[in-house]
């Protein structure tokens, strides 16, 4: 029994050990895809969605998509976008989700900038719980 106990727990760290590297993988990808500047993504990071930087927003896009957040088609996944947030985030999310995924935008990369500019306006402190930068 106490060899299957700690078997569970390697497996269980080994598996949070992929996972984040996984979420490393997706944002290293997404910057050399979009190009993006650190000095962008500092700003991001800080709250600053008055960028209009085309490379930001494709940044976002990217990291949308292959989080399984966004399709390529620009169908937003709310139960999907929910499960990347901390579980005490998740439900007061949903309804702004729900109303922000509909933000309109000149291409794929700006809706998907529209999203997020609308969705951290009205939760602003969610900065310091997701990582996404």
């Amino acid at each position: 029994m106490k060899a299957l106990e700690g078997f569970s727990r390697i497996l269980i760290t080994f598996i949070v050990a992929v996972m984040v590297i996984v979420k490393a993988d997706i944002r290293r990808d997404c910057r050399k895809q979009s190009g993006v500047s650190w000095a962008a993504l500092k700003k991001l990071r800080a709250g600053d969605f008055n960028q209009e930087d085309h490379s930001v927003k494709c940044y976002l896009k990217c990291f949308m998509v292959k989080n399984g957040i966004m399709s390529e088609d620009n169908y937003v996944d709310v139960d999907k976008a929910l499960r990347h947030l901390p579980r005490k985030l998740q439900e007061p999310s949903r309804k702004i989700l729900a109303r922000c995924k509909d933000s309109a935008g000149k291409d794929s990369c700006d809706k998907a900038f529209q999203i997020a500019k609308c969705y951290f306006k009205s939760q602003p402190g969610i900065l310091k719980n997701v990582s996404f930068v």
